[in-house]
């Protein structure tokens, strides 16, 4: 389909271009022939005759090539056009002497000197479009009138003759120039798509932690599908691995008052827990995170679990004291062993 248009197109130009060359031709052939016979009038030699005819036909010919060639290099073509339309004009009235000497009139008049004019008038047309196509790639915009129509015209003429006066008006202040197209203003972001970028360059782990210091009473599940909404992408599982695999817990804060006054309601079996102390946080911290585990590691985690904060050198106290404690309970479980007093 492509190959037949561009063979279209090409016949299509090979056909102007054949045409163009007769018309350039018999154009040059009729007003040369008046050019000749007028310098023959003055008994000029054969080559003068023929020189008038490549003087102003060609030179007209060559000015307005050279016109097209400026504007489609972006200069100003004003110069080639001037001297073209001064050829051209010199040997029009020559064409009309030429009449008259024969007594030819109008008729003569108008055979001799109109095929010049149409030949620059064809040619003219035949630059245009390449013309138009080089000037538009460096931005220039030939100023055209306003199609308003016949009955704009007739129903408010002043209205459209200032219009078109105003319009005239801005392509002169702007030089034929495209006008500058505004930039596009950036495109808002919305707090997620932020949040989104910042979750994209932070550990899942370090995710999953914030997100499970914002809704603590999330389940894994639900917490996962919340981080996948910010681009986040983890399952149930591997969030309760990141949380050390803490069963879902609810806080119910209930009045002393009422705790004393259900307190004969509660089963027998279901003693109130005591509260956690320091010591006993950071002893079952490091008895989840291992022997290995750093003080600060410990007291990290005891700040996110039982919600107290520790440093680590009182890390370091307690567990040097369980460490003791420990040693003591087994030397005297040694003691009883051995029959070193253990009993009376």
């Amino acid at each position: 389909m492509n190959h037949s248009i561009q063979q279209t197109l090409t016949s299509a130009s090979t056909a102007w271009r054949a045409a163009l060359t007769v018309v350039s031709l018999a154009a040059i052939a009729t007003t040369g022939w008046s050019l000749y016979a007028v310098a023959r009038h003055y008994d000029a030699p054969d080559f003068i005759g023929y020189a008038a005819v490549a003087v102003f036909d060609g030179a007209a010919y060559a000015c307005l090539h050279l016109a097209s060639e400026a504007s489609k290099a972006g200069r100003s073509a004003a110069g080639a056009r001037l001297a073209a339309l001064v050829m051209t004009g010199t040997s029009v009235y020559l064409n009309n002497f030429h009449a008259d000497l024969i007594g030819g009139g109008l008729a003569a008049a108008l055979l001799f000197s109109v095929p010049t004019l149409a030949l620059l008038a064809v040619s003219e047309l035949s630059w245009a479009g390449p013309r138009a196509a080089a000037r538009a790639e460096l931005g220039e915009r030939p100023f055209r009138l306003p199609a308003f129509g016949g009955w704009a015209w007739l129903l408010a003429p002043r209205r459209a003759g200032r219009t078109v006066k105003q319009r005239a008006v801005d392509h002169i202040e702007h030089g034929g120039q495209t006008p500058p197209t505004a930039p596009a203003p950036a495109p808002s972001r919305r707090a997620t798509d932020i949040l989104r970028d910042r979750f994209a360059e932070m550990d899942p782990a370090d995710a999953v932690r914030i997100a499970h210091d914002a809704q603590p009473d999330m389940p894994p599940g639900e917490l996962a599908a919340l981080l996948v909404t910010y681009g986040v992408i983890v399952d149930a599982v591997q969030v309760a691995l990141v949380l050390n695999g803490r069963p879902p817990s609810i806080d119910l804060d209930r009045d002393d008052q009422r705790d004393a006054d259900d307190a004969q309601h509660d089963a027998s079996q279901v003693p109130a827990l005591p509260p956690v102390t320091k010591s006993q946080a950071i002893i079952d911290a490091a008895a989840h995170l291992g022997a290995a585990a750093r003080a600060a590691d410990i007291a990290a985690r005891v700040q996110r679990i039982n919600r107290i904060t520790v440093d680590p050198g009182y890390v370091r106290a307690v567990l040097s004291r369980e460490a003791k404690k420990a040693a003591r309970e087994a030397r005297e479980d040694e003691g009883v062993g051995q029959g070193g007093g253990g009993y009376a």
